[in-house]
């Protein structure tokens, strides 16, 4: 393949719906070639047909992003087409609530296997690359306001995304010199496919998640051009929206004090769904 100096290429995992598909939408607006990464592959053909319906570039590309073999297979394919990967936005991720004493340990495995190990294996599979055409090059991941409420019931989640905004933080000092930037993101609750896939071992627990989306600041979108934005001032943190962003000064400020807040907040809202409230 020819070197198209002026084209960035993209790779985007969970890009079949949600905030992913966003990322695809809005980055092959903006000119980009992306790859639309995902395991389902009907939610990754729709992405695509938008995509070229709106005149971007982009190809599908099937990938469990728990499967590491996977994931050489794919980098060792795009090394093969594309002259570089210009970003790499580590977006696929799952969730599920339940007591700590009741979540099956297969659930709580499955949960850090997909939001935190597919975090390490894309960026173990495709840093070599980055850093093969440095300067340049970002890496995206993305994790959740979550780590900073840590909501009771949201164990696997929680414990997940927190996992992920440590291994960005290392990964950022680690590439501090070498032109390759890091961004991790922590919206809180916008509307997207996570809840509908989830698994909630109690119904009310999805019931107040879903109220907590219904009353949602912002949107997809919005996180997507935060993000950019954050891209081009190579920033760290990406903290969405408002309420967020408080949320995140308040667990750093006084994190005992807050813990029981959110506790509270939670039995508040359980007791609010079960119509005791």
């Amino acid at each position: 393949m020819s070197e198209n100096k002026s084209l960035r290429y993209a790779l985007v995992t969970g890009g079949a719906s949600g905030l992913g598909q966003a990322f695809c939408w809005h980055l092959a607006q903006k000119g980009w070639h992306v790859v639309v990464a995902d395991i389902d592959e009907h939610g990754a053909e729709e992405t695509l047909a938008v995509l070229q319906a709106r005149g971007g570039q982009g190809q599908i590309e099937l990938l469990d992003v728990t499967d590491y073999m996977a994931w050489q297979a794919l980098v060792e394919k795009l090394r093969s087409q594309w002259p570089r990967l210009d970003l790499l936005v580590n977006n696929a991720g799952i969730c599920g609530a339940g007591k700590i004493s009741e979540f099956p340990l297969a659930d709580f495995r499955h949960i850090w296997e997909v939001n935190l190990m597919g975090v390490v294996n894309g960026c173990h599979a495709c840093l070599p690359w980055l850093l093969e055409t440095a300067p340049g090059g970002h890496v995206v991941n993305i994790a959740s306001i979550a780590v900073a409420l840590n909501a009771p019931t949201m164990s696997a989640y929680n414990t997940s995304k927190a996992g992920v905004v440590a291994f960005s933080e290392t990964l950022s000092g680690e590439l501090l010199k070498s032109g390759v930037g890091v961004t991790v993101v922590m919206p809180g609750f916008f509307y997207s496919q996570l809840l509908k896939k989830g698994t909630f071992y109690d119904e009310q627990l999805r019931q107040i998640a879903e109220e907590y989306t219904h009353n949602a600041e912002f949107a997809a979108p919005d996180v997507v051009i935060q993000t950019m934005r954050a891209i081009e001032r190579r920033q760290l943190y990406v903290v969405l929206a408002r309420k967020a962003r408080i949320a995140w000064r308040l667990r750093r400020l006084a994190p005992a004090w807050f813990q029981k807040v959110v506790a509270r907040v939670f039995e508040r809202d359980c007791r609010k769904v079960s119509g005791n409230g």
